[in-house]
C-alpha cells in the first residue's frame, strides 16, 4: 500500500517539481548571487561598525588605530628631520674645529717668526 502511494503519478509529479525547485535554488548562478549579496552586506555592516567604534573612541578621547598610524608617521618624519639636523650640526662643529686648529697653527707660526727675528 505504501508502495502504491509512493508510485502514484501525482506524488511523482509533486516530487519532481520539488526537486526542480531545489535544483534552481542550489544552482551556481543563484548561489553565487546570494553569496555575493551576503558578502556585500557583511562588508557594509563592518564599515558601519568601524564608524560607530571610531565615533565612540573619539567621544571617549581614546586614539583609534588610524590616529596611532598617523602619530607613527609623524614621529618617523620628526626622527628623519632630527637626524638631518644632527648631521648638519656635526659638520658645522667639524668645520669650526678645523678653523680653530688653523687659527691656532697660524698663531704659533707668527709667534715662532717673532721669536726668530728677535734672536737674530
Amino acid at each position: 500500500m505504501l508502495r502504491s502511494l509512493l508510485d502514484h503519478p501525482l506524488l511523482r509529479q509533486a516530487r519532481a517539481a520539488g526537486e526542480r525547485q531545489v535544483g534552481r535554488v542550489l544552482s551556481p548562478e543563484v548561489a553565487g548571487a546570494a553569496l555575493q549579496a551576503l558578502l556585500s552586506a557583511a562588508g557594509e555592516a563592518r564599515e558601519r561598525i568601524d564608524r560607530v567604534a571610531r565615533a565612540a573612541l573619539d567621544a571617549a578621547q581614546v586614539p583609534s588605530s588610524r590616529d596611532l598610524d598617523e602619530l607613527k608617521r609623524r614621529l618617523v618624519e620628526m626622527e628623519e628631520l632630527l637626524d638631518g639636523l644632527s648631521t648638519r650640526l656635526a659638520r658645522a662643529e667639524a668645520r669650526e674645529g678645523d678653523d680653530e686648529d688653523k687659527d691656532r697653527d697660524e698663531g704659533e707660526d707668527e709667534t715662532e717668526e717673532g721669536q726668530g727675528g728677535a734672536a737674530g
